[in-house]
């Protein structure tokens, strides 16, 4: 069987400072996308994001495909 060269999920759909939103069992969680990465799990690349989570206050990585963009962030710069 072949696998595709692509990643599992994507770094495409998220930048630095959008706002997304995941679920855990029984609970919603919201944050801010601080970093994106990947990593080679199994043999194969698969995408994170560390997100500082709202609700628990602490930095936590998490598997792109769960992440559900709330907001964009902002990437132009602002002169002076």
């Amino acid at each position: 069987m072949e696998v595709s060269n692509k990643s599992f999920g994507g770094l495409t759909n998220f930048i630095v400072g959008d706002i997304v939103l995941w679920s855990e069992i029984g609970k919603k969680n919201s944050g801010l996308v601080a970093g994106l990465y990947n990593s080679n799990i199994g043999g194969r690349k698969v995408s994170f994001a560390k997100i500082f989570c709202f609700e628990k206050n602490q930095n936590c990585d998490i598997l792109c495909l769960n992440l559900k963009l709330l907001s964009k962030g902002d990437i132009k710069e602002q002169e002076n």
